[in-house]
């Protein structure tokens, strides 16, 4: 194992303080996704590294694998072990992954990989991970073809500074640099999400960036945010899709 690696304070300020928000304001997976995963990679020696609260977690204990989770902010951890006493939570990092090696058929990142030291993280998965293994990205993305969702992002970024996002691609080109993984098959599926404007602003509210500021700037943001949305009524879908990214241990 290495040493012990420091989180972005992104991550560690506003997830350990919107634990609430996350949970409140994250979509879940689109379930044909989770059971395709699932009857490609089989339900044995599964390892989440950032799992958060569990969304992806409880899904794929919902289908009978059994998943090992690693988190390293101490709230969000507490919330997954309240929510699924049968899973074993531990507290660590991609970088420094708590288990031994080759004791993972199946490691899976859910909407974290974009925030891992990639080439550290990646010589840790690949240590964890029996030889002809398969890490998995998973990712709930914003469909941004509505302008209202155009303007959501537009709010948000204004926030962003460094902190690592999905749609850099970074994460991928890292994955794809690396000799030692290859990637066997993705794929995406329309995933819109019920929503409202409260639903909305707790999505806001749930991205690490925001859930740092102070709560006068969030106030302000949500009201903003309130105000795009406000023609929309009080209900409408958030367009997502899931999509996902299975690459084999070489």
């Amino acid at each position: 194992m290495s040493g012990q690696y420091r989180i972005h304070d992104a991550a560690g300020a506003g997830y350990q303080a919107k634990s609430d928000a996350y949970v409140a304001g994250r979509p879940s997976y689109l379930p044909a996704a989770i059971d395709d995963l699932v009857a490609d990679l089989g339900t044995v020696d599964w390892l989440e590294l950032g799992a958060g609260t569990g969304i992806a977690t409880a899904a794929l204990v919902e289908r009978g694998v059994e998943i090992t989770a690693v988190e390293p902010v101490d709230a969000m951890r507490q919330r997954l072990a309240e929510a699924l006493p049968s899973v074993t939570a531990l507290a660590g990092t991609s970088e420094d992954i708590p288990v031994p090696d080759g004791s993972a058929q199946v490691v899976l990142a859910s909407q974290s990989f974009h925030w891992f030291d990639h080439g550290r993280a990646l010589d840790e998965i690949a240590r964890v991970l029996v030889d002809d293994g398969a890490l998995v990205t998973l990712w709930n993305v914003r469909n941004e073809s509505e302008s209202w969702v155009r303007s959501y992002t537009e709010i948000s970024d204004r926030y962003a500074g460094d902190t690592p996002r999905w749609h850099t691609q970074v994460w991928r080109h890292a994955i794809e640099a690396d000799q030692r993984f290859a990637l066997e098959r993705e794929a995406s599926w329309p995933n819109p999400q019920p929503s409202s404007p409260d639903a909305v602003v707790a999505r806001l509210l749930s991205t690490s960036f925001i859930a740092a500021l102070d709560e006068a700037t969030q106030q302000t943001l949500g009201d903003e945010l309130r105000s795009v949305v406000a023609p929309l009524g009080d209900s409408f879908d958030y367009p997502y899709d899931t999509q996902f990214e299975i690459w084999r241990r070489t």
